[in-house]
């Protein structure tokens, strides 16, 4: 679509700060009057203001490629990972599951088991805590039952002792379900391996909307603890 290069292009312009129509025009290899109806649509929204004869965009680059995804735009994330700080695409999985109503954090370590893990993206709405494994690999097909596998040893690990995680997240619940889950951003639909759900971040949406209904087939592991 002729409105997603536009979006492609002011997401690799965006990370050198300030851009101009002409730069935008450029790199995109569009003009005129949809070049202008695209830039007053995002003045009005706020996502970009003037500056000078050229405009700065006012969102991380997550939250732009999220205002972008509310619009209906299929921003392709492979096609500008290169233009991406390495900690954007876990920043976007965070804002997402927050609009949800999860409470969320990231790059967690937790002591278990006379070792030490680390979860990308943790969410956790009573009683689901989703660990959650964040992939920006172009191409994570070949390896992806080793990272299940891994992402499963880690979850299983944590299930133990599932008090010291709980401790480090401030819930008090005394039970939940802790649920594998590998967020890629390959435009895909959701797959299951070895029952944990692989999802492209375009898919979040409804995998969330869709997690009361498969709860009961994909890998989970239910714990319970006493307050420490």
């Amino acid at each position: 679509m002729i409105v997603e290069r536009l979006a492609k292009s002011l997401m690799v312009l965006s990370k050198d700060g300030v851009f101009t129509r002409e730069s935008l025009e450029r790199l995109s290899g569009l003009g005129g009057s949809i070049v202008e109806s695209f830039l007053n649509e995002l003045l009005s929204d706020g996502a970009i203001t003037r500056v000078g004869e050229g405009y700065r965009v006012n969102m991380r680059p997550h939250a732009l490629i999220r205002y972008f995804m509310n619009k209906g735009l299929s921003v392709d994330l492979e096609e500008i990972s290169g233009f991406l700080p390495w900690d954007e695409f876990e920043a976007l999985i965070r804002l997402i599951f927050e609009e949800w109503g999860f409470r969320v954090v990231s790059r967690l370590r937790v002591p278990v088991v006379g070792t030490r893990v680390e979860f990308d993206v943790i969410a956790y709405r009573e009683p689901r805590v989703l660990l959650i494994e964040a992939k920006r690999w172009r191409r994570v097909s070949g390896s992806l039952s080793a990272i299940v596998k891994r992402h499963l040893e880690k979850v299983e690990l944590v299930s133990r002792e599932p008090e010291v995680l709980m401790n480090r997240l401030g819930v008090r619940w005394g039970e939940a379900l802790l649920i594998p889950v590998v967020i890629t951003w390959h435009k895909a639909g959701m797959s299951m391996l070895e029952g944990v759900p692989i999802v492209s971040i375009y898919q979040v949406n409804s995998f969330i909307m869709e997690l009361d209904g498969i709860v009961d087939y994909v890998r989970a592991f239910r714990v319970s603890w006493r307050h420490l």
